[in-house]
């Protein structure tokens, strides 16, 4: 079983094996990455909910992540992009 490793964000875990330890929605593989991505294209935080099968709770932390983590969450969008995903 992968090891968590909690990130003082409610709902916000890391699995080592999962989704490349990337910051996820804890029992869900939503990279907090996903949730910015949209964020930051103009989805509201209902949207991002919907589209992704979250709690608006769930996506509200993932952003509260991303906000406190940003250059982290940057480095992986960028890299991402990068690589045409």
């Amino acid at each position: 079983m992968a090891s968590v490793v909690t990130t003082g964000h409610p709902h916000i875990v890391r699995l080592q094996g999962i989704c490349g330890g990337e910051p996820i929605i804890d029992r869900l593989r939503v990279t907090v990455r996903h949730v910015a991505t949209l964020y930051l294209q103009g989805e509201t935080i209902q949207e991002i909910a919907e589209s992704s099968n979250l709690s608006e709770a769930q996506g509200f932390h993932g952003l509260s992540y991303f906000f406190d983590h940003r250059d982290e969450i940057a480095a992986l969008i960028a890299e991402q992009e990068a690589h045409g995903q």
